[in-house]
């Protein structure tokens, strides 16, 4: 009984660190190809708090309105600390 439990509880904190691994390679794999993408394409980078604003917008629940207020709230935080993350 408690082989079967353990057993059930490894393979459910194998399948969640799996997951979470995957999704960190896929970023580290995909950003170098973006930055390569829009050197080729002579695609200008995004200016600050657009990465933020498309981020929110992807999600169908959020409205314009506050995509636009996660956005201004980047570029404030810029412009009081002069460092963008």
């Amino acid at each position: 009984m408690t082989n079967k439990a353990i057993s059930k509880i490894g393979k459910y904190a194998a399948k969640k660190i799996g997951n979470k691994t995957i999704d960190k390679a896929i970023q580290k794999i995909s950003k170098p190809y973006e930055r390569l993408k829009r050197e080729v394409f002579g695609i200008k980078p995004l200016n600050i708090g657009e990465k933020e604003t498309i981020k929110c917008l992807q999600n169908p629940n959020n409205s314009l309105n506050y995509c636009k207020s996660v956005g201004n709230t980047a570029r404030k935080a810029y412009h009081k600390t002069g460092k963008y993350k």
